[in-house]
């Protein structure tokens, strides 16, 4: 009985890691988009479009990580520090719960497979192998 309740609080501590907020869990608040304009556009083949943008009240200039963008055109960017911004629309939106969902996933196999050794190795009732034959009451023993 207590093997369930182990089992059972792990995977309640686990689901409930899964579905927190990461924050929460000490992950780093992903960088948020800002909007720039492009103010020199680059052709595809031979180069890429500069934007600039507004950050403090100051103008910053960058490279855009893309290219075919018109002058005067804004686009949302995600700046990561560098000399190279990149679109906001490449990155992946939401949380990484793919991640969690495996560590999840493994967390319960690993549980699973452990309570099935436990029941293999000590099994509480366990059948003979053969069952024994009924004696007969005329017959010597």
């Amino acid at each position: 009985m207590f093997i369930l309740l182990v089992v059972g609080l792990v995977g309640i501590g686990v689901a409930l890691a899964l579905f927190l907020p990461a924050k929460v869990l000490g992950a780093e608040e992903p960088p948020r988009p800002v909007t720039a304009t492009v103010v020199e556009s680059g052709s595809c083949g031979s180069g890429m479009d500069t934007v600039e943008w507004d950050a403090d009240g100051q103008k910053k200039q960058a490279k855009l990580d893309g290219c075919g963008h018109t002058k005067g055109e804004t686009v949302e960017i995600i700046n990561t520090g560098g000399e190279m911004v990149s679109s906001a629309a490449s990155l992946p939106a939401g949380l990484p719960v793919g991640r969690r969902l495996t560590a999840l996933l493994l967390c319960m196999a690993a549980l699973a497979g452990g309570f099935y050794a436990f029941l293999f190795r000590y099994a509480p009732l366990r059948a003979p192998a053969v069952m024994p034959t009924p004696r007969r009451a005329g017959s010597p023993s």
